[in-house]
């Protein structure tokens, strides 16, 4: 297993971007500089808010396009939260799935793919022609485990 985290500089996200043909716009320059210092995941609006007040001209819909842009090239991966809201994180680029802990949100991405086999039964049982899948597994990171732990400790009456 991997854990998640800025794995890109601005420059060869940048390059990335330009060989799928986009350009680097300004106001695209200031949402890939925001997004590449995360080392945690973040929602689109949390960008939204952080780009605003960085350049307020930059628009919303900027923003989200290039979000989807940049998990089109795998710079980001999107997955959804435990409360299924979508989220995005920086990581590093190919197939991966994630554990996703329930209470603070941390994500660690692994690439070992558990349903491999399940996707090639499913197309040959159903003639699907199948494209893709995602897997986000949730429960509670070790802090967070450790962290209920001690307040169940300490809660406790004399």
């Amino acid at each position: 297993m991997e854990h998640s985290g800025p794995a890109s500089s601005s420059q060869s996200v940048s390059a990335v971007l330009a060989e799928h043909g986009y350009r680097i716009t300004s106001p695209r320059q200031v949402v890939l500089s925001t997004v590449l210092g995360r080392d945690r995941p973040f929602t689109a609006e949390q960008i939204v808010a952080e780009v605003k007040a960085l350049e307020p001209g930059v628009g919303r819909a900027t923003v989200y396009r290039t979000l989807e842009i940049l998990a089109s090239v795998d710079v980001l991966t999107r997955f959804l939260q435990a409360d299924g809201h979508p989220a995005y994180i920086v990581g590093t680029p190919g197939h991966r799935h994630h554990l996703v802990c329930s209470d603070c949100g941390s994500v660690v991405a692994f690439t070992s793919c558990p349903v491999d086999e399940l996707v090639r039964d499913l197309s040959r049982d159903t003639d699907f022609t199948i494209d893709g899948h995602l897997l986000e597994v949730f429960g509670r990171c070790p802090t967070c485990r450790a962290g209920q732990s001690s307040a169940g400790a300490t809660s406790l009456p004399n």
